[in-house]
């Protein structure tokens, strides 16, 4: 793939990062929604792109799970199953509380400051509803709190994970009472940082993930497995 890569054209090589970051967009913020599917011929139409470029952005996306291919429907947005829901963002709170347990106390004050300073801009997208702005803060807020913890490995699948469940959190951001409590979580994070105590620090971050999963499985209708699956993230994080 390198070598193919190379050969081509600078445009060429260049187009499939910029197709795929801006569907990957597209996705977090929701205008494309789950399942929906991507038809080659209009992306193509739509960013001025040779078919090369298309489907190598579609690989990348692929890569990332963000999108599937299948025989009838050609390339779409994943969906979820309530199970697959359950998995990842039980996978999830068992990273994240790992990396919360592993960072060094007393974090250093430019760390605290910085994150302090990240969510008053995360509260006045809050208010204002800019929903692109809150996911990138959102990003900047949870990729320097977890790059503290000092494993880069661990810091790295955090952050591949949490892309794939974008637009499951996306799918709720609409929510007022939601973007208000996810400031105030962001806020004792930080203030749990300030005492020092990282199990604290690691039962808000599972109860922080925890909120959003259940959230979703009672929108499909399973409240009792969204009941069980927060009930065993909280003790996991104790």
């Amino acid at each position: 793939m390198r070598a193919e890569s190379a050969s081509l054209p600078a445009r060429e090589r260049s187009d499939w990062k910029r197709i795929a970051e801006a569907l990957e967009l597209d996705v977090i913020v929701g205008r494309l929604h789950l399942r929906e599917r991507l038809v080659e011929d209009e992306v193509m139409k739509r960013f001025d792109a040779s078919r090369y470029s298309v489907r190598r952005a579609f690989d990348e996306m692929q890569a990332l799970g963000l999108v599937v291919r299948s025989e009838n429907r050609g390339v779409s947005i994943r969906g979820f199953t309530t199970k697959e829901v359950a998995d990842l963002f039980g996978l999830r709170e068992i990273l994240e509380s790992a990396a919360a347990l592993q960072i060094p106390m007393p974090v250093a004050a430019e760390i605290v400051d910085r994150l302090a300073a990240i969510q008053k801009k995360h509260d006045a997208a809050t208010k204002k509803g800019d929903f692109y702005k809150l996911f990138q803060l959102n990003n900047a807020f949870h990729q320097t709190l977890y790059s503290s913890c000092g494993n880069e490995a661990l810091t790295q699948a955090i952050a591949r994970y949490s892309l794939q469940v974008q637009p499951i959190r996306m799918r709720f951001v609409h929510d007022e009472v939601r973007r208000r409590q996810t400031a105030d979580e962001h806020w004792a994070m930080i203030e749990a940082i300030r005492s020092q105590d990282n199990a604290a620090l690691a039962r808000i971050c599972a109860k922080h993930l925890s909120v959003t999963k259940t959230m979703f499985l009672r929108s499909e209708g399973e409240p009792a497995r969204a009941a069980k699956t927060s009930a065993r993230a909280s003790a996991h994080a104790r």
